[in-house]
């Protein structure tokens, strides 16, 4: 059914904006703490993008999707998922469970399920959203979530500056990512794997081999369709590593058929000053503070 078009759901990536401010602050030397000794400068910046990502886009409804914990069904498929990350830094940590407190007081709903990482919870909840006929934007700093776009879903991306957005839609996919359909990125990264996941994907096929790839055969299918079309070493790569291309293809496939038990009435956004104001205030977040008291 069609929604009005002012109805709009934004869900947020919660731990990619965390990570983003923290790292746009410490890498200034500027950590934040208040005076009870807690650090606080990742959950503020995570703050002052959502609000002003929300400023920005009017978003009716907004969501907060979370990581529940290092292990998913992503390590049991494949050992070496993620294992190229490092610990976060020690300041950064307790303001993991700070930011669902932050996020809850402003009756916001911190959605998150265990054995799938957020990913998996904005492309459940995006789809079961948009399949009402709602429009749906994805507030991140990750290029996965382009996968997730269609006629109702859009990808607003973080880009370097404070509310710098670029906003990612069928229109502009081609050129921002170099493909025509969003299911494409899947099939890129099960060429050219994902360093930063870890994801192996083909040895020595880069983003332009893999591009022109799936530009002329459409998807991984395709190629090894027409494997005998493609000569060298090249043909040699697919053929000896086509277990670890699909492979990586599904570590890379954000899933989208989980149950979120999120009803359109409980991420309607509308804060509550009673309970809101105390949390900033105990975080002495005293700028935010007055930008919300001056709504």
């Amino acid at each position: 059914m069609n929604r009005d078009e002012r109805e709009s759901l934004l869900i947020i990536d919660s731990f990619a904006l965390l990570f983003r401010g923290y790292y746009a602050t410490a890498l200034q030397g500027n950590l934040m703490q208040n005076s009870k000794g807690l650090y606080t400068n990742g959950i503020y910046q995570f703050t002052r993008y959502m609000l002003d990502a929300i400023k920005c886009f009017k978003p009716t409804h907004v969501a907060c999707a979370f990581d529940m914990g290092k292990s998913t069904f992503r390590n049991d498929m494949y050992e070496g998922y993620k294992a190229n990350r490092v610990e976060p830094p020690i300041e950064l940590v307790p303001q993991f469970d700070k930011l669902r407190d932050l996020v809850d007081a402003f009756d916001i709903p911190c959605l998150g399920i265990e054995g799938y990482e957020a990913d998996d919870v904005i492309g459940s909840l995006a789809k079961q959203y948009a399949a009402e006929g709602r429009k749906v934007r994805i507030l991140t700093g990750d290029g996965d979530s382009y996968q997730l776009i269609d006629e109702h879903i859009e990808v607003i991306m973080l880009r370097k500056g404070f509310g710098n957005y670029e906003v990612i839609s069928l229109d502009n996919l081609y050129e921002v990512a170099g493909v025509r359909e969003p299911y494409q990125i899947i099939e890129m990264k099960a060429l050219m794997g994902d360093a930063s996941d870890n994801i192996p994907g083909c040895p020595n096929v880069g983003p332009k081999t893999a591009q022109k790839l799936i530009a002329e055969y459409g998807s991984v299918d395709g190629i090894f369709a027409h494997i005998g079309e493609i000569k060298g070493k090249l043909q040699e790569r697919l053929i000896e590593h086509k277990e670890q291309i699909y492979l990586s293809r599904d570590l890379a496939t954000i899933r989208t058929n989980l149950e979120i038990d999120c009803p359109p009435e409980r991420c309607l956004y509308r804060w509550n000053r009673d309970k809101l104001m105390p949390v900033l205030e105990e975080l002495e977040f005293r700028t935010i503070i007055r930008s919300l008291q001056a709504v």
